[in-house]
Order: C-alpha cells, then structure tokens, then sequence
C-alpha cells in the first residue's frame, strides 16, 4: 500500500494561492477631474485678477500724484479788451447818437454826431464820429453831453483780441514759461477753455521788477475764440497752468 507524503512545500504554495487579489482601485469619474481642474483655473485667474488691479491701481495713484504736481493753480483771471476811443479833437456837444452798448459796428459805421461850439462865424458844424475798425461797442456818451477834446464819445474793443489777465504770486511766476498751457473755467464757459502765456507786463499802478506787481497775460487758442468771443470783458475766472509743457520756454519771470 502506497501513502502519500505532502511536503512543507507544496501545503505553502496551496495556503497562498487561498488569499484573494486585491481589489482594484475606484477610477475618478472624469467630470470630478474637470471640476477640479476648473477650480485651479478659477484661483489662478482671480490672484492674476487682483495683481493686476494692485498694479494698475499703484499706477494709477502715481499719476494722479506726478500730475497734481504738474498743474499750478495761478489764481483769478480777469477778461480784458484793449479799449478803442473814438472822439472829437474839438469841442462840442453830442447831438446825435446811432449805435447802443453791446452792439457790434462794423469798421467805418456811423457812431455819433457832435456839434461843434460856435467860432462866432453863426454856422456851427457838425461833426460825424465813425468806428475805425469792427469792434463792439462798450460805451456811448447820451444826447446833450459836452464832449471835450480828446475825450471819448464812443469806446468800442476787438473781441478777436480778448485775453486773459492773471495777477500772480512770486512763487508762481518763477515756475511758469512763456507757451505754456493754461486753462480757464468760469461762468459762461460750458468746459475749461484752453490758453497760453503769452506776455508778462506790469500791472497798473505796481513798480516792475520779478514778483512785483506783474500780471500774465493768457491768449485763447485759436479753437476757443468762438467762445471767447461770446464773453463780456470783466468778468473772472479760475486758471490752471499745465507746468509739463513749453519746457524750452522763456521763463515768465525774465520776460517783464
């Protein structure tokens, strides 16, 4: 009779072959992933976002700050007009007036009559006062006034030539040039009209020198004019001067 033998071996190999497999691993849906994914993508868009906005912001702030440097507050502006006088060389008596205040004449129109004083000859003459050039008219002497030699009777201004009359201080005036820009906001002007500095003179009745009793003088630009044109002498307005332009210029306190 024959007998099995069953050796170490092979009652190993059949106690290992009795244990089952790992199972495998879960697979990741594939839509978990992309809304990961897009999780990643929305961070990184929103720390790129706000780096950006920082930036721009901190420029922004530079700006700001290198141009309220750049513009000088140069004070109040009158608006003038050179006054054109018109009158008679002798003495006399308005007899006649043909024009009002405000009106607009155009160069030779008739603007007033003036009876001269009797010679003692009993043919007083008459004499006819008229424009010089277009102008508006700004005053006019009524009926019956003595008009004396030299005196006006009827004073008109060209509103082509208007400016802008600043007095400022002497700090001010040593940071300005000759060309610069400057601008002028007030009543009647619907947005900021645009100027340059064009002339430094001696203001009436103040001693010249640099700082002293000087006003600028801001002629409009040629695409305000129109504007301008529509503006009454006297009245004042706020200027501000763009210091970043004209840097080759004459400096304003030199040019009195």
């Amino acid at each position: 009779m024959s007998t099995t033998t069953m050796t170490p071996h092979s009652t190993t190999y059949r106690a290992a072959s009795s244990v089952p497999p790992n199972p495998p691993e879960p697979t990741r849906p594939k839509g978990s992933r992309l809304r990961r994914a897009a999780r990643v993508t929305r961070t990184v868009f929103v720390v790129l976002l706000l780096l950006a906005a920082a930036v721009l912001g901190g420029g922004y702030l530079v700006r700001e700050r290198l141009a309220d440097k750049a513009f000088v507050e140069a004070g109040t502006a009158i608006l003038t007009a050179q006054p054109i006088a018109v009158g008679s060389a002798d003495a006399g008596v308005v007899s006649r007036t043909y024009v009002a205040e405000r009106q607009n004449v155009a160069a030779g129109e008739e603007l007033a009559r003036v009876t001269l004083t009797a010679d003692g000859s009993g043919n007083p003459q008459e004499r006819v006062l008229r424009a010089p050039q277009a102008g508006v008219v700004t005053e006019i002497v009524p009926v019956g006034q003595v008009a004396r030699p030299g005196e006006a009777v009827a004073t008109l201004y060209d509103p082509s030539k208007l400016v802008f009359s600043v007095e400022v201080s002497p700090e001010t005036l040593r940071r300005l040039r000759l060309g610069m820009r400057a601008y002028v906001t007030g009543p009647g002007v619907p947005e900021r009209l645009s100027t340059t500095i064009a002339s430094v003179e001696p203001k009436v009745g103040g001693a010249a020198g640099p700082g002293n009793g000087l006003t600028v003088v801001l002629r409009p630009d040629p695409g305000t004019l129109a504007m301008v044109r529509t503006l009454v002498p006297g009245l004042q307005f706020a200027v501000v001067v763009d210091t970043t332009t004209a840097s080759g210029g004459t400096p304003a306190v030199n040019s009195a």
